[in-house]
């Protein structure tokens, strides 16, 4: 009996080993499978963070190299335009127009793993805001302002033939206006900041298109309306009356009508204008007589320009870097880039909506 309870005994402790044994196994299997998961969750980002470093510095190096293409666009359109004066000091023919080597519209270049989309427009083609900056007038009265403010006019002009309302004209004024002593201006700050956001009067010339967002009255839809035939450039700058588009052509009378302007703009003729009594010609032509002999027009106009815009589109390996570059262009033929705009932007000007004859070879 004693026998047995013994070997009972035996067996109970035996089967105890074996669970105890089974037990440690089944934990030292666990241990080793979370030990893998740690590795392999460990290696994963390891793999991952490789990855993502390798693509944002692949990333980063195409867009320095689709800018470099870009930058060299734009060099490209400097030595351009120094050249197009060189020809022109050689002809004794200081004239710029659309059938010169600078006006280069739309074209595509092939590069190495990319190609460049380039299009170069004269800025002095259309009517600068900056104009308005111009004239002062401190009496607070918008028929003094009409009489005294022949830009003005030309902007009420350009806003009606674009079915907009032309008492925008005035809010742009007084918001470039840098003197605001009189009660009627000088309430433009405090308009401004009842706004949301609120804001202040710029009280200078614009540095953008885009400013024009900030005005009273203007929407997204009437600066997209606009933009074919503004431009933003130093106050100082003149009309080109070989590069001018036939809306603000119009602008400068009320009595030009669209077969008037387009007559103006076709008369110009492969070669381009050179002075005044040619320009006058052809108004004559269209029933316009007189038209720049008085002062304040004639102030306005001259037959080259300083101020050219070029909108660069440059791709390399799918990756696509947009450049808008403003150069100008001394009276001794040196051109320098005087601003930049980084980055795609609806303020560009749509080449199809540009009244162009066409560009030659380059």
């Amino acid at each position: 009996m004693a026998t047995e309870l013994v070997k009972d005994c035996q067996s109970v402790r035996s089967s105890v080993s074996k669970f105890r044994s089974y037990h440690q196994s089944g934990i030292a299997l666990i241990y080793v499978l979370l030990i893998f998961l740690l590795i392999t969750t460990i290696a994963s980002q390891i793999v991952m963070n490789l990855w993502l470093h390798t693509e944002k510095n692949s990333r980063y190096l195409e867009r320095t190299q689709a800018k470099h293409y870009a930058l060299g666009a734009e060099q490209y359109v400097a030595w351009l335009l120094e050249k197009d004066f060189e020809q022109d000091k050689k002809n004794n023919r200081m004239v710029d127009h659309e059938g010169e080597l600078w006006n280069v519209e739309t074209i595509n270049y092939e590069v190495e793993q990319g190609d460049i989309e380039l299009l170069v427009q004269d800025e002095q083609g259309r009517f600068n805001v900056n104009w308005l900056a111009n004239e002062n007038n401190q009496s607070g009265d918008k028929a003094a302002e009409k009489g005294g403010s022949p830009t003005v006019k030309m902007f009420e002009n350009l806003l009606s033939t674009q079915s907009m309302d032309p008492q925008l004209a005035y809010k742009v004024k007084r918001w470039v206006s840098k003197e605001q002593k009189n009660a009627a201006v000088g309430t433009e700050d405090q308009i401004y900041l009842l706004l949301d956001p609120p804001r202040r009067t710029g009280q200078t010339e614009m540095t953008s298109v885009s400013e024009l967002l900030l005005i009273d009255g203007f929407d997204s839809e009437q600066v997209e309306k606009l933009l074919p035939y503004i431009t933003v450039i130093p106050k100082s700058s003149k009309m080109n009356m070989n590069t001018v588009l036939p809306e603000v052509i119009r602008s400068l009378n009320n009595n030009i009508t669209e077969g008037d302007a387009l007559m103006i703009t076709n008369g110009r003729g492969d070669a381009g204008l050179s002075n005044i009594e040619e320009l006058n010609q052809l108004v004559a032509l269209s029933g316009m007589a007189g038209l720049f002999n008085a002062g304040n027009q004639n102030e306005l106009v001259v037959f080259g320009s300083q101020y050219f815009s070029a909108q660069i589109k440059a791709t390399y390996r799918g990756t696509t870097f947009y450049l808008k570059t403003l150069f100008y262009r001394s009276s001794e033929g040196h051109v320098q880039v005087v601003g930049r705009e980084i980055g795609p932007s609806q303020y560009w000007t749509p080449a199809n909506e540009m009244h162009s004859t066409g560009s030659p070879e380059v």
